[in-house]
């Protein structure tokens, strides 16, 4: 496997520890996005479709911002030999 793969599915995981978790740290780049965006717009007020578009944009950055952090971490940690190719 890739390791941008295995960084992606590190996104996912975070993303969905931060719905379904107790805690608030694995959202916290949906988190800001949406107080940025909360200063131009009510969200509230947005019609539906808005709403799910917004959400989902949410989720593409929670996702993409911990797939950097942990390819970043990747490139920091010494090579090692097993699923990740290189």
């Amino acid at each position: 496997m890739s390791r941008g793969f295995i960084a992606t599915l590190g996104g996912i995981a975070l993303t969905l520890l931060a719905w379904f978790g107790s805690w608030v740290w694995p959202g916290w780049p949906a988190s800001f996005a949406l107080d940025v965006l909360g200063h131009y717009s009510a969200f509230p007020d947005l019609p539906r479709a808005a709403k799910v578009a917004v959400v989902v944009g949410l989720i593409v950055i929670n996702v993409g911002t911990w797939a950097v952090v942990i390819r970043g971490l990747m490139l920091l940690l010494p090579g090692r030999r097993g699923l990740i190719r290189r």
